[in-house]
């Protein structure tokens, strides 16, 4: 005998929906031209349920057969998770290099969960489904980010590069799915990437400290407490700043580059490694960042590696190596803290990368030597203002001989 009350059909349902074979858990919502829902937990609201749309009402019983599949832990045949997953296991991919296949393991990740207009995962989306202006949309959305469009709630910062990178990455994967026959179309060919701003996000002195000594702060509560910090951070931005370094330098730092009172430089695309010397502040952030490494290590019980050169000096709570993704989450946190404290305004947002920026703008001596940078990428990273003599006026000059 059937449980619950059977189900009824709506006046607007599509008529090429048998209600009776709707799958379980998946809603139709009946107010203007229709759509299907689900119901998600949400314990800020009163009733504790959140309605979430799922798929528009020219979605046919199969797709929402596949939606129930894909929210049961199954990626749905023919969707952006399902050839992204099919593409990661093969051959074309384990020949990739090991540096690439990391970058397309955390694109994989994130587009996965990354949520749409609607309020879908991209993932679940149907590749056969979208057109070039539909991608062109998610793209510009991920380029130009989201305001908030209500109160306490936060705007989504925009980022270009990461948008073309996505971009790239799913025009690849969904290449390969048309010519291995899991896709029949390529809906990302053809679609121009966006234009890349020139900023390079570097924060005023005065404010880089000012957010530099709130982490400092919050780093102390303890991993534990609402609004902790990660007690590494401020010393790694200090890394990134004395010595110039790019995200990836301060995260690759091992016992090898600290060579007594002097930090031998790990550069990365061609720019020149140089000796930086460890000043007062320097010797504070490398004594906090490895004493804190060994009381990890002793508390895991962990070995401690032979070659200097295998001994990280930045490493998580479990002791091993931060990975870049998990610094990047981190850090989007850290900002999001720092405004909601007022600490900085969301405007004035800047990277690790900023660090870079700054170093080499408060350099005083020779910023070539000093960076290891070309001349050419000097002038990018260095903003200094140069004051200089007025042009000598012939007129003038001219007057005062006669």
């Amino acid at each position: 005998m059937p449980r619950g009350r059977p189900r009824t059909r709506a006046a607007n349902l599509p008529r090429h929906i048998d209600h009776l074979k709707v799958p379980k858990g998946i809603y139709w919502d009946a107010s203007g031209a229709g759509r299907w829902y689900v119901l998600e937990p949400a314990p800020e609201k009163r009733t504790g349920k959140r309605a979430r749309p799922v798929a528009g009402p020219e979605a046919k019983l199969s797709d929402l057969h596949a939606i129930a599949e894909a929210r049961a832990g199954k990626a749905m045949q023919g969707s952006i998770a399902f050839v992204m997953d099919r593409f990661h296991d093969s051959y074309e991919f384990k020949q990739l290099s090991p540096k690439t296949r990391e970058h397309y393991g955390d694109y994989l990740k994130a587009i996965k969960v990354y949520r749409v207009k609607n309020g879908a995962q991209l993932g679940d989306l149907l590749i056969d489904k979208l057109t070039p202006g539909g991608v062109r949309k998610v793209i510009h959305a991920i380029a130009l980010g989201r305001p908030a469009e209500k109160p306490g709630e936060e705007a989504v910062p925009g980022y270009p590069t990461k948008a073309n990178h996505w971009l790239r990455y799913l025009r690849r994967v969904a290449g390969w799915g048309y010519e291995n026959d899991e896709c029949k179309t390529n809906p990302f060919k053809g679609v121009s990437e966006v234009q890349e701003r020139a900023n390079n996000r570097m924060p005023d002195l005065l404010l880089f400290r000012a957010v530099q000594d709130f982490v400092r702060a919050r780093g102390q509560l303890g991993g534990r407490k609402k609004g902790a910090l990660p007690p590494y951070t401020w010393a790694a931005m200090e890394l990134a700043y004395q010595a110039r370094l790019r995200g990836i330098e301060v995260l690759t730092m091992n016992d090898a580059h600290v060579e007594a009172e002097r930090l031998r430089t790990n550069r990365r695309k061609g720019s020149r490694d140089n000796l930086t010397r460890i000043g007062e502040r320097m010797a504070e952030a490398l004594e906090v960042l490895l004493a804190r490494r060994a009381a990890i290590w002793a508390k895991k019980r962990m070995p401690t590696p032979l070659r200097p050169e295998d001994r990280t000096i930045l490493v998580s709570e479990r002791g091993t190596p931060l990975t870049s993704s998990g610094w990047h989450s981190m850090w989007q946190r850290l900002m999001r803290e720092a405004i909601k404290a007022g600490v900085l305004k969301p405007e004035q947002r800047f990277a690790l990368h900023g660090l870079k920026h700054r170093g080499i703008t408060d350099s005083k001596g020779d910023k070539r030597a000093e960076s290891g940078l070309t001349e050419a990428m000097v002038r990018h990273y260095d903003h200094d203002v140069p004051e200089v003599e007025p042009a000598a006026d012939p007129a003038v000059k001219h007057q005062a001989e006669s």
